[in-house]
């Protein structure tokens, strides 16, 4: 099959974008017994994902994903995902947000305090190290930074068996609901190990927050209640944190690598960028009131996230048999979008390829032409603080080093879920 040929290779983006480009806003393209479709139109993505939303469930990915984080608010639907986003959402409310900005740039401060001029610094590593610590410290309390190496290996472990798995998982998912079943006692059939580790970091968290009395999105939810008026169990927490965990710090960690590749790689973008920066900061650390007084900047991380969204592609499954953009679609077809192909359509954006992070000083792009962060009920609930975090880290590195590439190598986007250089960038941090 072409696809599984594609994805083997570490073409499936490349594959993406040709199938768009070649056969227009609705394409598809066999995969075993069945058609998978692609669609790559803003006003149909809107469908998918806001005014229809509740016509659809999400696809194998999730499954995938349950094997590692278990049930919480990425792998379930409603009424269970309501339920969980409902506890979550206070967390993320714009005076909570604001709140965590002072320790997002503590974090970024510590990070910088290691840097040394001529050191050789793997700049994905470290992005990984203060995003993890960033995500511990603000939603959490807790000092994640000794972790950020046992993580990055299960992260790794994870990306290659799923994306070794991903394409069996899309013919096979109800087998492993299948085997659930039959072997209730194993929480994880794909991830065992891998799961044992995140909870034995995890576990150690939830049990000392239990009756602590902060005020951590943690101590939230193990004050929480459900509909049913009980408290959520110890392990219920786990799985909520190990996803915040996860998502909350991979997806930042990638999009401020890029952010820091694409500005390398454009010397009169990055003086624009440190010219805003000085202007503002004037050699102080950044705070949160600055990031109204950061319009370039946010145009930089938004720019990279168009051009390196998180995650690159996901599906959704229609509940029943659809009418979409003039194609009968049958019940239960896996229809992917991806953020990396629409947003880089040249109905959407001028010269799309391009690093232009000047194109955002205009008028907005049409709606979900642009969507890294997802949309509708199940977008992601962590987008404001992922944007503030970026904006800050950007703006207090920026204010203190420029990032040099230590090779030339053309960076390309690894063949995994989540969007990240192929191999390991090093970078020279030289000091301002």
């Amino acid at each position: 099959m072409r696809f599984v040929r594609e994805a083997s290779a570490g073409g499936v983006l490349p594959f993406l974008a040709a199938l768009a480009r070649d056969y227009g806003p609705v394409s598809s393209f066999p995969f075993g017994s069945r058609r998978i479709v692609l669609i790559d139109d803003a006003g149909l993505i809107e469908e998918i994902l806001v005014t229809r939303q509740h016509e659809f469930v999400r696809d194998s990915g999730a499954t995938l994903l349950r094997e590692l984080v278990g049930t919480g608010l990425l792998t379930t639907e409603d009424p269970p995902h309501l339920q969980r986003r409902r506890l979550k959402q206070p967390a993320f409310h714009r005076s909570r947000v604001a709140g965590y900005a002072a320790t997002i740039v503590t974090e970024v401060q510590r990070t910088l305090a290691d840097w040394r001029p001529g050191r050789r610094v793997d700049l994905g590593a470290e992005m990984a190290r203060l995003t993890l610590a960033a995500v511990g410290s603000a939603l959490f309390g807790s000092d994640l930074r000794d972790e950020t190496q046992a993580v990055a290996d299960v992260l790794a472990r994870v990306m290659r068996r799923g994306n070794a798995l991903g394409a069996a998982l899309t013919l096979g998912a109800p087998v492993l609901g299948i085997l659930h079943r039959l072997f209730p006692e194993r929480s994880s059939l794909v991830f065992p190990r891998e799961r044992a580790e995140l909870e034995s970091i995890v576990a150690p968290l939830v049990a000392r927050r239990r009756d602590a009395g902060t005020a951590d999105l943690l101590s939230m939810l193990l004050d929480s209640r459900g509909e049913d008026g009980g408290a959520l169990d110890d392990a219920a927490v786990t799985n909520e944190a190990v996803m915040l965990i996860l998502a909350g710090h991979e997806t930042t960690a990638n999009a401020l690598t890029w952010t820091w590749l694409l500005l390398s790689a454009h010397p009169l973008v990055e003086r624009k960028l440190l010219a805003e920066v000085d202007r503002v900061l004037a050699g102080r650390r950044p705070v949160y009131e600055d990031l109204a007084r950061l319009p370039f900047t946010a145009h930089v991380f938004d720019e990279a996230l168009r051009l390196y969204p998180p995650a690159a592609a996901f599906a959704r499954r229609p509940l029943h048999t659809i009418s979409l953009g003039g194609y009968t679609i049958p019940k239960m077809t896996s229809i992917f979008v991806s953020p990396f192909v629409t947003q880089r359509n040249p109905r959407y954006f001028q010269a799309p390829g391009e690093f232009r992070p000047e194109r955002w000083e205009r008028a907005a792009p049409l709606k979900l032409a642009y969507f890294p962060f997802g949309a509708g009920s199940k977008m992601c609930i962590g987008e404001p603080f992922a944007r503030m975090e970026g904006v800050l880290a950007i703006a207090a590195i920026a204010s203190r080093f420029r990032l040099r590439r230590i090779s030339a190598t053309p960076i390309v986007p690894g063949a995994q879920a989540l969007l990240r250089p192929a191999t390991p960038v090093y970078v020279e941090p030289v000091r301002r």
